[in-house]
């Protein structure tokens, strides 16, 4: 009897199959090589990422991509500060609709990040005002604009050649599967523009300029933008860096200046589309010479009226008048732009700071993210990876504390006590959270564009950068220095009320005891120029920077103090009780470094002075003032001369940083009750400026009390 052959079934579809068919290409690319290292299957993961997620539409102009990116119901994408970012709910809901079959490779995938989560240690919930092990960063766009990725390619080949560890063999091929993916999606983006309809000479100028980069070198200042703005969406519109000084090598006709101003525009559009962050403007040169040429003023004059990306004006002494003006014009469009950093302060701070930095790198210096300070092109700084509450500290403090028989110093030095050892409990717990992540999430693409990490055979989040720091937040320095003092006065030097009795009104949030808590609301408070209050406040600053200072950073170089209270000092009051200086339980916190909204009665002047007996160099990561004034303040030559002396003298008194708004509480208040007329009113909040009707009603009354200053 004669028999048929055996025919085989279907094939079983493997998970990487499964998931590319569902819409999870960043997922696919995870489970492809399972038993690969960390490096190679996030490199997978991005290459297939890079190869299928969808594209923004292209909409006529210059540069493309601009704008997020078309729509896609993954739920597993990548992220450039914790390399993955996924719902488990997106994935549950997916597999609840798939067939039986596809079912299991999506619970699979749910499992493998769940694992690799649970093995990466827990953060302090109880400080993390403003920062949960983020990391911004700047890459290095410069360099792709000199050399090409086809000089990359070279560099990863010559790194593979030279390998003596499979660790390193893995990083290099990780690398080389990074340039393929990045090829693919270089295809895509020229296929996207080439089928688009619109004005046929930008399309063709836009193809000419995409078939040599972001590949080989730029060599027109044309072809440098659209190489920058490749790279920017490369790295997931983060910061675009020192942009002046970046592209300022390809700007070489000032006959061109309209053409630049219109491209820069353009870009800055990009950038606000994606609510992308920071560009670092003049300062210095790596000779040391001033560093303040046309497209300084160019890049300001772009963004006016822009709401990104976030300028930030190194100022030295010897800064141009022309460069002020163009700085003034800028914030006379009221987009809060740009913010004013003491450019000497900053490079003696970064010194004092024992981080290691060469000499010709220190320029290279700009705030990432909201403003955390790092290295474009080379480093590696979590930004912001912790934030210190301490009016929770304070709180927690004084229940323990504040009884009858306590004094005032052994108070102070009660806290102090409770502040150091929640610095070190955050900072080590934060150390373990960062060496699992270096084992267990590594970051390809930042591994690919950021120097050392090529040479080195490291990935990015495991010290291959040639910088690596911590940038901590300290929130609520003004809230507990003017609860201090009040409580000195009130208790300890008068004897109006009892530490017993006093501790009871704190618990009972001052219910029935308004008398007690106007009281203390009329105390000395920070931000006034009164040695009482603020000198109180330089000790505390020590205390928490000496802590801060003295514990080790596993990433490398050390932890970097900060005061940046961008949109979360609303909410960060929210777990504080009640606190002595009148302030009402859940209550918002103070504004980064200045003082208490509101509570600065005395004038800029008396204010600035008040910021500058703090040891502000120290705080290094940056500690962010903003001030308030009348919108037309830069309308004339005298606003402009006023303000420029205030800015200038509080650089003299060793103020770092100074962020301007022009704004009229009446124009404020009308958006609290009418914002639809007010859809382009732009505020400065911590170190960025973003639209005032975005902000949460909390916030939007926040800004509203802090005092509008006139000069």
């Amino acid at each position: 009897m004669r028999t048929s052959p055996h025919k085989p079934g279907p094939r079983t579809r493997s998970s990487a199959e499964v998931l590319l068919a569902v819409g999870e290409p960043f997922g696919a690319g995870l489970c492809e090589f399972p038993r690969k290292s960390p490096i190679e299957r996030y490199a997978r993961a991005w290459r297939r990422w890079l190869e299928q997620a969808p594209l923004p539409a292209y909409d006529g102009g210059s540069l493309y991509p601009r704008g997020p990116a078309g729509a896609s119901d993954a739920a597993v994408r990548p992220n450039y500060s914790f390399t993955v970012n996924w719902s488990r709910e997106g994935l549950m809901a997916k597999a609840s609709a798939v067939s039986p079959e596809e079912r299991p490779h999506l619970e699979a995938l749910a499992s493998l990040l769940d694992r690799e989560q649970s093995d990466l240690p827990g953060l302090n919930p109880r400080h993390t005002v403003g920062g949960a092990a983020y990391t911004h960063a700047i890459v290095g766009y410069d360099r792709v604009l000199r050399e090409g990725l086809n000089a990359y390619r070279q560099r990863v080949r010559a790194g593979l050649a030279r390998a003596t560890t499979a660790e390193a063999r893995a990083f290099q091929r990780a690398m080389l599967d990074m340039l393929r993916g990045i090829r693919t999606w270089h295809a895509r983006v020229v296929a996207a523009v080439r089928a688009s309809p619109g004005d046929a000479s930008k399309r063709r100028r836009l193809l000419g300029a995409l078939a040599r980069v972001p590949f080989r070198p730029a060599r027109t200042f044309y072809e440098a933008m659209v190489a920058y703005n490749l790279v920017y969406y490369l790295d997931g519109g983060d910061n675009p860096g020192r942009m002046d000084q970046m592209l300022m090598p390809f700007y070489r006709d000032p006959d061109d200046e309209a053409e630049a101003l219109a491209l820069l525009g353009e870009f800055a559009d990009h950038v606000s589309a994606v609510r992308g962050w920071s560009a670092a403007l003049g300062g210095t040169r790596p000779d040391g010479a001033p560093a303040y040429h046309a497209l300084t003023g160019i890049v300001m004059r772009a963004t006016r009226g822009r709401f990104r990306p976030s300028l930030e004006l190194r100022v030295r002494r010897d800064m141009p008048d022309a460069v002020w003006e163009a700085a003034f014009d800028a914030l006379a469009s009221g987009n809060g732009q740009p913010a004013f950093y003491h450019e000497e302060a900053y490079l003696e701070g970064l010194r004092e700071a024992k981080l290691g930095i060469a000499e010709e790198d220190l320029s290279l210096w700009n705030g990432g993210g909201c403003t955390e300070t790092m290295l474009h092109g080379c480093s590696n700084v979590g930004s912001l990876d912790a934030g210190f509450n301490l009016p929770l500290i304070l709180s927690d403090s004084l229940t323990r504390h504040l009884c009858d028989g306590a004094t005032f110093d052994g108070l102070v030095a009660a806290f102090e006590n409770d502040a150091r050892a929640e610095i070190r409990d955050t900072l080590r717990r934060l150390n373990d959270h960062l060496a699992a992540r270096a084992r267990l999430r590594p970051q390809p693409m930042r591994s690919l564009l950021m120097d050392d990490c090529i040479e080195r055979g490291r990935d990015f989040n495991a010290g291959g950068a040639r910088y690596n720091w911590s940038v901590v937040n300290v929130a609520g320095l003004a809230n507990v220095a003017d609860a201090l003092t009040a409580l000195r006065i009130v208790v300890f030097e008068r004897g109006e009320w009892t530490p017993d009795r006093m501790r009871t009104a704190l618990a009972g949030n001052f219910e029935g005891q308004e008398n007690l808590r106007q009281r203390l609301a009329a105390c000395p408070k920070f931000g006034n120029d009164d040695p009482q209050v603020d000198d109180l406040a330089r000790r505390l600053a020590e205390c928490v920077y000496d802590e801060i200072a003295a514990q080790p950073c596993v990433r490398g170089g050390r932890f970097l103090p900060s005061h940046i209270m961008f949109e979360t000092y609303a909410t960060a009051g929210a777990s504080v009780g009640a606190l002595p200086d009148g302030r009402r339980a859940g209550e918002p916190l103070a504004d980064s470094v200045g003082p208490v909204q509101g509570r600065d009665r005395n004038g800029p002047t008396a204010l600035l002075r008040s910021v500058a007996r703090l040891p502000l160099r120290r705080a290094i990561g940056t500690p962010v003032l903003n001030l308030r004034f009348a919108r037309t303040l830069c309308a004339g030559a005298e606003g402009r001369s006023r303000l420029r002396a205030l800015i200038e003298t509080f650089f003299r008194m060793g103020g770092m940083q100074v962020q301007v708004s022009l704004l009229d509480r009446d124009d404020l208040e009308d958006a609290m009750l009418h914002p639809e007329k007010h859809e382009n009113l732009i505020v400065r909040i911590g170190g960025y400026s973003t639209y005032f009707n975005w902000l949460s009603p909390e916030l939007k009354r926040e800004v509203i009390k802090r005092t509008e200053y006139g000069l």
